[in-house]
């Protein structure tokens, strides 16, 4: 199962992770720490990102309602998680 894979993948990572109110800029510090740390992808709003490049997902910030966002967020729909997942594991990181 692919996201069964990739937790494996992640047992031997370090996550970090911002939690704040919306607006209070989580992406732009995220995209800092991750410069300031070496940290190669950032999965912001469920997106999967490299250097500022998008290499997987669909924006959060896209969505109409609250709950949309947060489940894209969340990679609820399963097409999604599997999108992201799938590219999680031919990433070298």
């Amino acid at each position: 199962m692919i996201v069964t894979n990739v937790l494996l993948a992640f047992r031997r990572k370090k996550v970090f992770a911002l939690v704040g109110e919306s607006g209070t800029g989580k992406s732009f510090h995220a995209k800092f720490v991750a410069q300031r740390y070496r940290i190669e992808l950032i999965i912001d709003d469920g997106l999967l990102i490299r250097d500022n490049r998008i290499l997987a997902g669909h924006s959060a910030k896209k969505e109409n309602s609250f709950l949309a966002a947060v489940k894209v967020a969340l990679f609820d729909e399963k097409s999604h998680r599997d999108d992201v997942a799938r590219r999680l594991q031919n990433e070298k990181f």
